[in-house]
């Protein structure tokens, strides 16, 4: 297998690089990046892939708990199972250093590299009062 398999792609960080040309995502960093965008989605937000995302944002107004936090886990895991075949998801783990944010730890393996990478994705949750 190859590591150009896993492509190229604009940059999330979209501008342009020191040689002024646009910035582009290569490999290991598109897949991160490709988690990013999954992640950051909310489901039905884009009009013509409207089952493209995670259901994650669903939780924004729930407490920090622990159904939330299973949840969370469970949403990013099915949404990465069915939006990024370049990765075997390993273990979701979901933990929160305060009320008003959750941490979702991805560790994850690119198939065709066989490389295992950790990606953490921040979550904030907003207090109902």
């Amino acid at each position: 297998m190859s590591i150009e398999l896993l492509g190229k792609g604009l940059s999330v960080d979209f501008g342009l690089n020191s040689m002024g040309e646009i910035k582009m995502s290569s490999y290991e960093k598109s897949v991160e990046e490709g988690i990013y965008i999954i992640l950051s989605t909310k489901t039905g937000e884009r009009v013509y892939n409207s089952e493209f995302g995670c259901r994650i944002h669903e939780l924004m107004f729930e407490p920090n708990n622990v159904r939330t936090k299973s949840l969370a886990k469970r949403y990013v895991q099915e949404a990465l199972e069915e939006f990024e075949p370049r990765i075997n998801v390993l273990e979701v783990d979901v933990y929160s250093d305060d009320e008003k944010s959750i941490n979702i730890n991805i560790e994850y393996a690119i198939i065709n590299t066989n490389v295992v990478n950790n990606y953490v994705y921040p979550f904030y949750i907003v207090p109902v009062e």
